[in-house]
């Protein structure tokens, strides 16, 4: 019996090149969703959140789904796209 061929999109593998990304990807699918979350939840700058956020959402990991006014910003909020859900 051969070995079953893995199935991996390339974009979620980029994703999960960098520990940041994978555990911000980690953090929006448990409910953590805004770079502002993100960054407070691993005591990072927000600027290098928000570029990995930015990432995500360039390879279509996650999707906008709403922005909030806070404090004279925006704030972003995001979910995992049906690509970072599928399974194998």
């Amino acid at each position: 019996m051969g070995a079953r061929p893995v199935s991996i999109d390339l974009r979620l593998a980029k994703a999960l090149s960098s520990t940041l990304r994978a555990e911000a990807l980690a953090l929006i699918a448990e409910g953590i969703d805004s770079p502002k979350l993100i960054a407070a939840r691993l005591d990072l700058d927000i600027r290098d959140v928000a570029y990995h956020v930015r990432i995500l959402r360039d390879l279509e990991c996650i999707e906008l789904v709403e922005t909030r006014r806070r404090r004279g910003a925006v704030e972003h909020i995001y979910r995992l796209t049906e690509m970072a859900l599928e399974k194998g």
